[in-house]
């Protein structure tokens, strides 16, 4: 019995160790990204999440980079298809590494404001949830501060406690701003790639 019981300390011990190993990782991951805050909550079905991020590069060169939102790649962003553009409009498609290294696409219309330095999106028909957000964009000169409010509600209950769906929800976010950084060839969240491709 005090064997038994040895064993599940141990191993209690090892799970906290990996999980707080993979907190910190994923900490890590959206730093070098260019996070600065985070606030994610719900009531019920509806999440909301707020985000700032700092990227160094000026404003429109930012802007244009994510209005172009088909050449970002990253480890968790695989592919971006365009379905249709019409002016300041475009429906995609984009590929995202999701739980357990599954691809899941999701159909997204984004909606360009460059006179408000924003950019508006949507999901398409989506069974899971439907997600709103909003891009605002600050110059600073030699960086640009971004300001992200995202509103999704869940369209089905999904049997996964509130912590993966925050995990999901950061992701994503984290997920653009390293193809965004990937597409502006940003090394870190601090220093621009400065080599001759």
């Amino acid at each position: 019995m005090r064997r038994a019981v040895t064993v599940l300390v141990a191993l209690a011990v090892i799970a906290f160790v990996a999980y707080e190993g993979w907190q910190h990782l994923q900490s890590r991951r959206a730093q070098q990204a260019g996070l600065i805050t985070e606030d994610i909550r719900h009531d019920g079905d509806l999440w909301k999440a707020d985000f700032t991020a700092r990227i160094p590069a000026p404003e429109q060169v930012v802007y244009d980079a994510l209005r172009n939102i088909e050449s970002t790649h990253g480890d968790q962003l695989k592919a971006v298809r365009v379905i249709s553009q019409n002016g300041d409009n475009k429906v995609v498609d984009i590929d995202l590494v999701g739980p357990g290294g599954q691809i899941i696409t999701t159909r997204m219309e984004f909606h360009y404001l460059p006179a408000e330095k924003k950019i508006v999106y949507h999901t398409v028909n989506n069974p899971l949830f439907d997600t709103q957000a909003v891009y605002q964009f600050g110059d600073e000169g030699a960086s640009t501060f971004i300001d992200y409010h995202q509103t999704t509600k869940l369209l089905q209950q999904m049997p996964v406690p509130d912590g993966v769906i925050k995990q999901v929800i950061r992701a994503i976010f984290v997920a653009q701003l390293e193809g965004l950084k990937q597409a502006l060839h940003i090394k870190t969240a601090d220093q621009a790639d400065t080599s001759d491709d």
